[in-house]
């Protein structure tokens, strides 16, 4: 009923009004924190608000930080196209982001309706851009809380696109298989393929650096996790192929290729998959699912990179905690045999490698058997 007036009749702007007076303390910085600490909670405090500083660390359930969120749902409700939002809300916001925007709660609100402000007060976001787009390490900000947050409208790539690529690339560094990786891989699969300039180099920027290997590898999951399940927004073809192709093209360190196994759970041709997996496990042999890795490739006895890729996987590390390698073990085993069945003219070069990887691996039995190959 607030956001639109409707039903309020003439008390509309008594209404506004008072939310006004709840939010404008927002517009100071906060007040030097008291050896007595204060309830920032009940509607006592919103009162007092109107009449002294607030504290740092405002709940989001503080009336303040509601009235906030009041006045700018109220403002969407009014402005169906650009430049139709109230101007004092907006006069108010800016005050607000000015003055409290690194506050947690008030980061959360602004950045809920950031994507209305994005799309519908452009001049506003434009001048106010460096407090309203900032990926700060650390420091709370309308977009870092968007990135975050779950509420809200989707994942709206045209938003994304607004915020600094080095930024965007820290912050998917420090969280590359969580919300902020789907807002990516969305943005991705729906076209939007120069979000993060070219591939190669974005591989790269999100390599480098402590954990980096970690951070591409859980990204290149990420990207194989959303791509099967074959989202319905999808408009771009080939994004899984020009991005895991760019990852094995970019020298990147040991290890960061281990979530290219989550592939394997894609609908890739196989004539796409099979050289793409054997170059990844080639790069980094403990690939993730790695079992599931191994049986796709068993379903393919002629093929030079499915012999190859299973050889890869078993010279993966020795398994660690609960890990068992032996789904890749028996998988390789079937591979080999069906190889060895085949005539001489169609067995796959790699044949002898596979099985001399299988006995190093701990299938001593191999040793003693002859080879069933004609």
């Amino acid at each position: 009923m607030w956001r639109t007036g409707g039903g309020l009749g003439g008390a509309l702007p008594a209404v506004l009004n008072r939310l006004r007076t709840l939010a404008e303390p927002l517009t100071r910085p906060a007040a030097r924190p008291s050896s007595a600490p204060a309830d920032l909670t009940t509607p006592a405090a919103g009162r007092a608000g109107a009449e002294r500083e607030l504290p740092a660390g405002l709940l989001e359930s503080h009336p303040a930080v509601r009235a906030l969120d009041c006045l700018l749902n109220h403002a969407a409700s009014r402005a169906p196209r650009d430049g139709q939002m109230p101007g004092d809300i907006l006069n108010l916001t800016a005050g607000i982001l000015a003055a409290r925007g690194g506050d947690e709660a008030v980061a959360a609100v602004l950045g809920t309706h950031l994507p209305v402000l994005h799309r519908r007060a452009t001049a506003f976001t434009a001048a106010h851009h460096a407090d309203l787009y900032a990926l700060a390490p650390g420091r709370p900000s309308p977009a870092a809380a968007w990135l975050h947050g779950r509420r809200g409208p989707g994942p709206d790539p045209l938003l994304l696109a607004a915020l600094d690529r080095r930024q965007l690339l820290a912050a998917l560094r420090e969280e590359p298989d969580g919300t902020i990786a789907f807002r990516v891989v969305y943005a991705l699969l729906t076209g939007h393929d120069g979000l993060l300039g070219h591939p190669a180099d974005a591989w790269r920027e999100l390599a480098a650096g402590p954990g980096g290997a970690e951070a591409a590898s859980g990204f290149l999951e990420y990207l194989a996790l959303v791509t099967s399940m074959r989202p319905t927004a999808r408009t771009a073809v080939d994004t899984e192929r020009v991005w895991w192709t760019a990852a094995l093209e970019a020298d990147l360190p040991p290890g960061a290729l281990a979530g290219a196994g989550g592939f394997a759970h894609c609908a890739l041709p196989d004539g796409l998959w099979l050289p793409l997996a054997r170059r990844s496990a080639a790069h980094t042999p403990a690939q993730k699912d790695a079992g599931r890795v191994a049986e796709r490739a068993a379903a393919h006895p002629g093929s030079p990179d499915a012999v190859h890729l299973a050889a890869h996987l078993l010279t993966r590390p020795a398994p660690e905690g609960a890990y068992d390698d032996g789904d890749v073990r028996r998988h390789a085993r079937a591979l080999l045999r069906a190889a060895e069945a085949l005539p001489a003219p169609a067995r796959p070069a790699g044949t002898a490698q596979l099985r001399r990887a299988l006995i190093e691996a701990g299938e001593v039995d191999l040793a003693r058997a002859p080879s069933t190959a004609g």
